[in-house]
């Protein structure tokens, strides 16, 4: 009676895969330059693990392909076959999850600095306008100062008469 040996897998696109997925965290950065660098680079560096999955799946396909026609243990390939598959929707699964909360955390912290900066800005022209409300203020006080106003001698003529002079 033969005996039958249990075909040992091994998927090196399976150990990138689930390696890239993990949130790492970063190191304490120095300004905010830096820590901006960082997390553009984490980001970069899911996105690239993303693109890479396709050619791992399909690298992983070809293997499949290949022991399933090769090997008379047909059902331990395709049980196999099963798991990487499974493995694999949950690792694109976390993938995109973790490329998700990133991008979430990068655009919270744009919307944060835009708002900031909204206010910062209405804030100056706040005290551009009590400003000019204050110039212009000063200046009509400034200049009703400055203006004698000319004061006329009245002079009522009445017809037949003399001319009457009324000064105040």
């Amino acid at each position: 009676m033969r005996r039958r040996r249990k075909p040992n897998f091994s998927f090196p696109f399976m150990e990138n895969m689930s390696s890239s997925s993990s949130l790492s965290i970063p190191q304490e950065a120095s300004n905010y330059d830096e820590l901006s660098m960082q997390q553009s680079l984490l980001f970069s560096d899911s996105l690239q693990d993303l693109k890479n999955l396709r050619t791992q799946l399909y690298s992983a396909a070809e293997y499949f392909e290949l022991s399933y026609t090769n090997d008379d243990q047909k059902q331990i390939v395709v049980d196999t076959l099963k798991e990487y598959a499974i493995k694999a929707l949950v690792n694109t699964v976390d993938h995109l999850g973790s490329v998700t909360y990133k991008v979430n955390g990068l655009l919270d912290e744009k919307v944060d600095e835009v708002s900031i900066t909204e206010f910062r800005v209405s804030c100056i022209e706040q005290r551009l306008r009590i400003c000019q409300e204050y110039i212009d203020h000063e200046g009509l006080s400034h200049q009703s100062l400055v203006i004698k106003t000319p004061k006329y001698h009245k002079r009522y003529i009445l017809p037949g008469s003399n001319t009457f002079l009324f000064s105040y």
